[in-house]
């Protein structure tokens, strides 16, 4: 069966491996597909925001290939090894000064909350404003306080944003896994146990956010059980032993992005037998 009409594109994290939903935004333009909702954590909050701002994904490559990114977080911040702000100034820029109501295409970025223990779709704003709160991977880029939570990088407790996606669509769903899961062994009986005695012992005041009670609030979902719900296409590129840490290798990254989504999209009927212009298009 052929697939068509509206669907969410659901992009999960992966801090350098998410360069793949580049390759992955590549075919699905040449297939015609176009997100009626593009969802993202994290890096695919980035990749995200670029192509609902109607960045094409070869502006997004070369964007993100003449971007030196070690060179832009240099200094360390409060409970983290770096300060995303200048990696968050570059964005912001480079998309405007954006908000994500006034975006071509609908936006949710997903940031994980914390104190309540759950992901959230955050839907208007600035764009950089909830990139800050999405990529805040905890000790790499510091978390982010506001009045309604202490926000982070949502991918360890949902790889894929699928359960926000659905949330606020009843369109199908086709996810994209760049990230290395979080080991299972930590929401394990025992190991989960030893996690929320940690938390318990490190306490700290719930009204602010000393080192202590980051460290609490760390433990204690770290022991959390990691979310999974499966999209009606998932897309899990094989990015081999690339590290998430890694920023270089774009163009490497997207292309194994677009060549394994290229292949999810004809195996599983949604990849069109005809080019627009009823052009037979190539098996």
């Amino acid at each position: 069966m052929r697939r068509r009409g509206p669907f969410t594109l659901a992009l999960g994290g992966g801090g350098g491996r998410g360069w793949a939903h580049i390759g992955v935004a590549r075919a699905l333009d040449e297939a015609g597909l176009k997100p009626s909702l593009v969802v993202g954590t994290s890096m695919g909050a980035v990749v995200g925001a670029g192509l609902a701002a109607g960045l094409s994904p070869d502006a997004i490559e070369r964007m993100a290939r003449r971007t030196s990114f070690y060179r832009l977080v240099g200094r360390r911040a409060r409970f983290a090894m770096f300060d995303p702000e200048p990696v968050l100034e570059t964005l912001d820029a480079a998309l405007g000064r954006a908000r994500i109501e006034e975006l071509p295409t609908p936006l949710a970025i997903s940031a994980f909350d914390l104190v309540a223990g759950r992901p959230a779709a955050i839907t208007s704003g600035p764009v950089v404003d909830a990139m800050r709160r999405s990529i805040a991977v905890p000790l790499f880029f510091p978390p982010c306080r506001d009045a309604s939570g202490v926000w982070c990088d949502a991918g360890p407790w949902e790889a894929v944003p699928v359960s926000v996606a659905r949330s606020l669509s009843p369109d199908p769903v086709i996810g994209v896994w760049a990230d290395v899961p979080k080991p299972a062994v930590l929401a394990s009986r025992p190991v989960a146990t030893l996690l929320r005695a940690v938390a318990a012992r490190a306490g700290g005041r719930a009204d602010g956010l000393s080192a202590r009670r980051y460290l609490s609030l760390l433990a204690l979902r770290w022991a959390d059980p990691v979310h999974h719900e499966p999209p009606d296409l998932l897309i899990r590129p094989r990015l081999g032993l690339s590290p998430a840490f890694r920023f270089g290798g774009v163009a490497k990254l997207s292309a194994l992005g677009y060549r394994d989504a290229s292949a999810a999209l004809r195996t599983e009927g949604w990849w069109p037998a005809q080019l627009p212009g009823g052009v037979e298009r190539a098996a």
